[in-house]
């Protein structure tokens, strides 16, 4: 299921107003947030805050819902996630842009999901997506790691790339084909390219590394290589949204999940 950026900001140089005006209040105009947040934060978070390749900020967050808290996500970044660190980033900017994001929290918040995560953790086993995707580190490695996809992504973006996946493919789970000049065919996830060759995963969680000179055809496919399970019973799909939602586990930079929010 490729699924996997989170709040990607860059800092710029506002002109410093007295003390006093520097303060950000919720409810008062703010373009420069609001400029701040379209230019750099509206393509993962969409122009309302309710997510996409970025997680919703409309609703429950899982590092903390005040404006100190979103202060600390900018600054220091959310270690295992594709969130990094603006250290550099200036507190006149980090204000205005804070409470312009804590704007979406009285704005409503997105569709609540409403399946039973204990279902849904049964169909994803009964659909096999162990096989490709790992939580907790049990699983594959083929796919997007999940362990924490219901803090990194919306509830509407996980049913579209549940349904839909080819909709939206991030570029590093990129499907490719390769044809050597002896008739073999290898179709994997792309990896890396160098002057002389190209190197993919494949299902089997192999790296084979091609000579470019051997391959009569190497092309980057149109497709997500996840299946679609566009033909779900809803009530299947709303269960195995709600336990992917539920998903919620910390990761270290080093990798390993440090303290469990999923219902395993």
């Amino acid at each position: 299921m490729p699924f996997v950026p989170i709040l990607v900001l860059a800092a710029g140089v506002l002109s410093v107003a007295p003390a006093a005006a520097q303060q950000p209040h919720v409810g008062e105009p703010n373009p420069e947030g609001d400029s701040l947040y379209r230019s750099n934060c509206a393509f993962c978070h969409g122009l309302t805050g309710k997510g996409g390749r970025g997680p919703d900020l409309t609703g429950r967050r899982n590092h903390g819902d005040t404006l100190a808290d979103v202060k600390r996500v900018v600054k220091l970044g959310i270690p295992g996630s594709t969130m990094p660190a603006f250290a550099n980033f200036m507190d006149d900017e980090l204000d205005r842009l804070a409470e312009y994001v804590q704007r979406f929290k009285t704005a409503g918040a997105a569709q609540p999901v409403t399946g039973d995560p204990v279902a849904g953790e049964r169909i994803y086993n009964r659909l096999g997506c162990a096989s490709c995707h790992a939580i907790q580190g049990a699983g594959g490695i083929y796919g997007p790691d999940l362990s924490r996809l219901g803090a990194a992504r919306s509830s509407a973006y996980i049913r579209e790339s549940i349904v839909q996946p080819s909709a939206d493919i991030p570029p590093e789970w990129e499907g490719v084909r390769v044809r050597t000049k002896d008739g073999r065919t290898i179709t994997g996830v792309r990896l890396n390219e160098d002057t002389f060759t190209h190197q993919l995963r494949d299902a089997a969680g192999r790296f084979p590394v091609f000579d470019k000179l051997e391959l009569a055809r190497w092309e980057i496919l149109a497709y997500s290589l996840m299946p679609a399970y566009n033909k779900l019973p809803p009530q299947d799909l709303d269960h195995l949204l709600a336990y992917l939602d539920s998903l919620r586990f910390e990761i270290s930079a080093r990798g390993p999940a440090q303290k469990a929010k999923g219902i395993h």
